[in-house]
Parts: C-alpha cells; sequence; structure tokens
C-alpha cells in the first residue's frame, strides 16, 4: 500500500485582481415552473427538458444570442406517469419515466427517446422493463452508465415475503437500449444493511457497496463489501473492502475508461472518531480484487484552515463528489462536507421543537499523479445553509474545467470577498440573494484564485431568481450559459465568460 502525507500546505488564494467575468443577458421568455428540470447541450445548442405530472416541456435555447428558439409541449404521457430519469446516452438523449400497473402489483420502466435538433420525441415510449414483482416502498429505480457510455445499467429492490430477505432486480442494456442481461438475486438482511452504492464497467459487470453492521443501533463495527455480478452468473462474487489500518468513513464507486472500477472515499485514523483523516483509492476488478491501495492524510493544517473558536472542523462529513480520470492516468477527488443538523428551540409558551437544516460547507479538492504520488491537496471555503425542507435547493457546486484549470462554481454571501487563512466564510442562506462565485484551481500548481461572477441582485441592472447548480450549462472550455428567472414570471439566460 502506498501512502502519502502532506505535511504541509497553504492554501494560496488570489484577490489582488478580484477577477470578474464577462457576463451577458439574454432576452426574457415566459418563466416554466416544473419541480423536474435538466439540461442537455451541443455545442452552444441547450435543450432543456422540463416536466410536472403527464405534462413534459422540450425547449431549444440558443447558447449563443441567449434566446430561446422553441418551446414544445407533450401531454401524450399516461396517466400517473413518473418521471424517473433523463440523460445523454452514447449521442442519443432519453427520457425516463415509469408507470404504476396496480392490477398486476408492477411497475413499468418506459424509455422515450429526444430529438435533440427538433426538440421534440421521437416516436411514442418504449416499455423496456415490467417489474417481476412488487417494487419495495423504500426502493425506487436506479441508474448509472458505463464510463464509455456503452453499457446502462437500471436496478431496484422488490417487496419480500421473506422477513430477512431483500430481492434486487438488475436489468444492463446496451447502447442501442437493447437488453444486453437481467438479474435477480437474494441478500439476507439477517445483519442490518445498507447498498451504498452500485457501478458498471464497458463489459457490463455489475458492482455494488453494501454496508453490515450487527446493531442497528450501533453503527462504528459495520463491515463493507463489494459485489460484482457478471452476465450469466447463477452467483455473486462477494470481497471485503478494508484498509490496512484506517476505518473507512464514506466510499462509492466510480467508473473509468480502464478494465477496473475504483473503490474510493475518506477515512478515519482512529476508529473511535467520525472525523475523516484521509482519503484512499482502490482498484477493484470484475472478480471483485481489490488492489493498488493508495491513502493520503489530510494535514492538520489544512483542517484548521478556515475555521475558529464557534465555527467546528467539517471534515468528519466530507462526501466524495467526483473522481476524474486524468490524460496522463492520474486523478483528481473532489469532496464536499455536507451534513444535516438539528436544532432545538422552544416555542413561547414553552413547548420544546426540533428545527432541521442541511449544510453544504468547504470543498477538498486532491490531485494525484499518474504514478500515485501526491500533486497538490487544497481547501476552498464555503458556508452554506438551509432548511431541510427546501432540499439542496440553491447550494452546493458545479464542476467544470478545460486543459489548465478546474472551476468550482457555487451561490455565496457577498460578504466572503476577501477571506484570509484564519477567517470562517460567512454564511450564505439558501434562497436569498448572493454572488455567484468560482474557484479557478490551476491543474499543474494547484494554485487558486476566487472570480466574481455576478451578484443575483445586479446580474447587468436585473435581478435574478430560483439558481440551482444543475442549471450550469458548459458550452465551451472557458464559459457556460445558467438560466434564471426574472420578476418571478420570466426566465433569462445568462453567459458567463471566466477569466483565465
Amino acid at each position: 500500500m502506498k501512502k502519502f502525507l502532506l505535511l504541509w500546505t497553504v492554501l494560496s488564494i488570489s484577490y489582488a485582481s478580484f477577477a470578474q467575468s464577462n457576463v451577458s443577458v439574454g432576452t426574457p421568455y415566459t418563466s416554466v415552473r416544473a419541480p423536474f428540470k435538466t439540461y442537455f447541450q451541443k455545442g452552444t445548442d441547450i435543450l432543456a427538458l422540463k416536466a410536472e405530472g403527464k405534462q413534459v416541456i422540450l425547449q431549444k435555447l440558443n447558447g449563443t444570442n441567449l434566446s430561446l428558439t422553441s418551446s414544445k409541449v407533450f401531454e401524450d404521457f399516461p396517466k400517473g406517469s413518473k418521471i424517473e430519469y433523463a440523460t445523454a446516452f452514447n449521442g442519443s438523449f432519453y427520457l425516463f419515466y415509469s408507470v404504476t400497473d396496480k392490477k398486476n402489483k408492477r411497475i413499468q420502466l418506459f424509455t422515450r427517446e429526444i430529438n435533440f435538433e427538433e426538440g421534440s420525441f421521437i416516436g411514442e415510449g418504449k416499455q423496456i422493463i415490467s417489474t417481476s414483482g412488487k417494487p419495495h416502498p423504500a426502493s425506487s429505480f436506479g441508474f448509472r452508465v458505463s464510463y464509455d457510455q456503452s453499457k446502462l445499467l437500471v436496478h431496484y429492490n422488490l417487496s419480500s415475503v421473506e422477513k430477512n430477505e431483500t430481492q434486487t432486480e438488475i436489468y444492463v442494456f446496451t447502447d442501442a437500449l437493447a437488453l444486453s442481461w437481467k438479474n435477480q438475486f437474494n441478500s439476507s438482511t439477517a445483519n442490518f444493511s445498507k447498498v451504498l452504492d452500485y457501478a458498471i464497467d464497458h463489459q457490463g459487470t455489475v458492482y455494488q457497496l453494501i454496508e453490515l453492521w450487527d446493531n442497528k443501533k450501533d453503527k462504528t463495527n459495520s463491515l463493507i463489501e463489494l459485489t460484482t455480478i457478471k452476465a450469466g452468473a447463477t452467483e455473486v462474487t462477494v470481497a471485503p473492502v478494508t484498509l490496512d489500518k484506517q476505518s473507512i468513513h464514506k466510499i462509492g464507486l466510480y467508473e473509468t475508461p480502464e478494465n477496473y472500477i475504483l473503490c474510493a472515499g475518506f477515512y478515519t485514523k482512529n476508529i473511535n472518531t467520525s472525523s475523516a483523516g484521509g482519503l484512499f483509492v482502490l482498484k477493484a476488478n470484475a472478480t471483485a480484487e481489490l488492489y493498488d491501495a493508495v491513502t493520503l492524510d489530510i494535514s492538520q493544517a489544512i483542517i484548521n484552515q478556515y475555521t475558529n473558536s464557534v465555527t467546528p472542523h467539517k471534515e468528519n462529513y466530507l462526501t466524495l463528489k467526483e473522481v476524474l480520470v486524468e490524460k496522463d492516468g492520474g486523478l483528481t477527488l473532489i469532496g464536499e462536507s455536507a451534513h444535516l443538523e438539528t436544532e432545538r428551540y422552544y416555542t413561547p409558551k414553552g413547548l420544546a421543537r426540533n428545527a432541521y437544516f442541511i449544510h453544504y460547507d468547504d470543498i477538498l479538492i486532491t490531485k494525484i499523479d499518474g504514478a500515485g504520488n501526491l500533486s497538490w491537496m487544497k481547501k476552498l471555503p464555503k458556508h452554506q445553509v438551509g432548511k431541510s425542507e427546501q432540499g439542496q435547493g440553491q447550494m452546493s457546486y458545479r464542476y467544470m474545467s478545460n486543459d489548465k484549470n478546474y472551476y468550482l462554481i457555487f451561490l455565496d454571501n457577498a460578504n466572503n470577498t476577501h477571506l484570509s487563512l484564519d477567517d470562517a466564510p460567512v454564511n450564505y442562506v439558501n434562497g436569498e440573494a448572493g454572488s455567484l462565485t468560482a474557484y479557478e484551481v490551476n491543474k499543474e500548481k494547484g494554485s487558486v484564485q476566487r472570480i466574481n461572477l455576478l451578484n443575483t441582485k445586479d446580474a447587468n441592472k436585473i435581478e435574478v431568481y430560483d439558481f440551482a447548480t444543475n442549471k450550469i450549462i458548459p458550452i465551451d472550455a472557458a464559459s457556460f450559459v445558467v438560466e434564471l428567472s426574472e420578476k418571478r414570471n420570466s426566465d433569462v439566460l445568462i453567459k458567463t465568460t471566466l477569466t483565465q
């Protein structure tokens, strides 16, 4: 096992020029209020899919002149349709939706292909799955795409008549959405367990991470297992996932272009603490063999940055969000601190109540070279908080990159313009106006510059609302378009060109 300790890293964030992006605002168009929104991009053309109930709207947007070019409403979906997923897959675009067959106690999954150029659907929906039983109430369809976009995995759990058993069905489709293979396997729940993640490789092998523990109330001594399922297999292959001297804190699966997937996440140095002490990466092949482990400690210098006596360290809440495979075979890992907080308060009548808040905080970005050596590690300060019932809302971040830099884009409190290494950021409160901000991180050296993109109170003399990170659409190496609302009843495209 390779182990690299980062003894001292000083995060150098440049504010001298306080880089300003170039912002262009387009022509407003009628707003569409829908709980499901996703965006696809080809060059400077954008396709927005917005859905609620059985109504789906497809909008073509021009990323050059920032205008709406077409908007089409489709209401020919079956009654009771539920939008499950939408994705670009092997150069095509698909919407997945489900319909409940109450008579036979099954759920049917349909896909409908989208013509990007026309901004319309190609024909009617095509059924690709009919569950062999009633799905578990706590389960929903899950989707994963292989790195090369040649395979699509769909998985879900069924309600089982056996008390201590879980039935899982998996379907693997080719790049033309033809069924490659399917399987159903049972797993014992005599021990308490939780499925942590799925992945699929270009050969169609399915990977599953499971956490197991003996006592539901005591999860400190859990066991993590990696399961692989191949086409035509009657049994699954299972292997424990462990590190030599560390306890795994958070873990996920990540597809790669090679003949392996990655198990990666954070570990603790001491089993008695919940704070993340470092990062780890393991390779795993189709036989569940784990090898080439790398661990990287998070130095105390980085942990102490952007904290004070009032603001606690956030390392125990770190979750790995992105694992990027670089051209030289190296990796870039991006993690974010996120957690749910409970605050106790009392009403004027003296009744105790709980308030629940979601926090999205600091970003940790780490570069590992092709030989497995640490290049650099940086902590990027960010504090965002919102009421739990609002969900993610305007919080978290969006990643994009070009040949020179990584960009981490998020909505911040405008008072955080000039932070020092000793200062904790002021909270951005979900739903409020803020400063759209980007951290520009140089790929080679890891140097960081904070870029002020726009203030939502004054984006070229207009006030904009309804930001979400999934609305950021990169259109070239240094530009992105974001769809925002203006005056609550119209939407507008804003293009931002990042300073390089």
